[in-house]
């Protein structure tokens, strides 16, 4: 767990906005770091969707967690679309993506394609979820263009954002779109439509 990580779930305890029984989405899973966090606190109640790209580790995730009747497992893209895309290898088990680069737009290798969902068709049966928490190494706009009415039943989303060149447009769709109110987790602020990238916001 990075300092990151600590500090997100240090606010998450604080404002207790976890509760048993509460449907939760991580997606971006990777190896499971809010998976094993988020089912520490639902207590084997409640809904708790786990959402990896990679195959690697979707299979080690459901190795780790077989013990929890109350979570799904998804290998797939999140993105914009339903369908399949291309998937690319990262330099570690955190980085793999669907964009074709690193985060110094340094290209990577392809590896093969995956399917593709959106939240809106995966979870287009849950009534209301608690919190999606999002990493998906710089695919995060299209995550969220995927969410449109999945947006308007879900009370939190826990979002790490990777590029200053996609913050303008995922800021308006956070903030005038989908009308959340957003919040800085490294500065304690609150996000206006002139505020910088957050690199993790609520």
């Amino acid at each position: 767990m990075d300092q990151h990580d600590y500090k997100n779930m240090t606010l998450l305890d604080r404002i207790k906005c976890i509760n048993r029984g509460d449907v939760l989405v991580d997606v971006g899973a990777c190896r499971g770091t809010y998976t094993q966090f988020f089912a520490n606190r639902l207590m084997h109640t409640g809904k708790l969707y786990c959402l990896e790209l990679s195959p690697t580790n979707f299979k080690r995730l459901q190795k780790d967690f077989s013990n929890y009747s109350n979570i799904e497992f998804v290998n797939a893209a999140i993105s914009d679309l339903d369908g399949s895309l291309p998937y690319y290898e990262g330099h570690t088990s955190e980085t793999h993506n669907i964009l074709g680069h690193d985060a110094n737009f340094l290209k990577n290798k392809e590896v093969g394609t995956i399917q593709s969902i959106t939240l809106d068709t995966l979870l287009k049966d849950e009534k209301y979820i608690k919190m999606i928490k999002i990493d998906v190494e710089g695919a995060e706009g299209r995550v969220l263009k995927g969410m449109k009415e999945v947006a308007k039943r879900t009370e939190y989303l826990l979002l790490e954002n990777h590029f200053d060149e996609d913050w303008e447009e995922i800021r308006e769709i956070l903030i005038e779109e989908y009308d959340f109110t957003c919040y800085n987790i490294e500065t304690d602020t609150l996000i206006n439509m002139t505020s910088k990238r957050p690199y993790q916001c609520l």
